[in-house]
């Protein structure tokens, strides 16, 4: 996109090999961006919830992990679902309303399988040698560890 003179000029189409300019406004791009991912674009995607116990409130507490502020609670895990849910809602509702920015939760699509991970020297080899003694590669090791964790 070129600016020029405070307007945003983009390519929206093509006719025989030659782009058709249109010109836009930074108002119609926000526009744009807002009926394309609506209150149900939102809501499918999947979100992080997050329930921990308080016991200074002696409740559930609840948050969307990707959206800082969007909490709730509840007496029982199930009413702070419900309750967050609808938070979550509001919340999105509220955003749109007010053209404001709102984070997604990363997709599994986004990812490759590939991790970098440091450690100490000493540590690294101790894993080597235990894959070892199991007559396993380091990732296969790795892998199963991690797999146990997140399971």
């Amino acid at each position: 996109m070129k600016v020029l003179s405070g307007t945003t000029w983009g390519v929206f189409g093509r006719s025989k090999f030659k782009p058709t300019l249109t010109m836009i406004s930074k108002n119609d791009i926000i526009n744009y961006k807002m009926t394309k991912k609506d209150l149900k674009y939102y809501l499918n995607l999947h979100w992080t919830f997050r329930f921990e116990w308080s016991d200074e409130d002696n409740c559930y507490v609840a948050s969307v992990a990707e959206l800082p502020g969007c909490m709730s609670d509840g007496e029982t895990i199930e009413e702070a679902t419900n309750m967050i849910k609808d938070a979550l809602q509001e919340y999105i509702e509220t955003a749109i309303e007010l053209n404001k920015e709102i984070p997604e939760p990363p997709r599994a699509e986004e990812f490759k399988g590939r991790i970098l991970f440091r450690t100490t020297p000493q540590k690294h080899y101790k894993l080597v040698k235990k894959a070892a003694s199991q007559g396993k590669s380091l990732n296969k090791f790795l892998d199963e560890i991690i797999e146990k964790e997140i399971a």
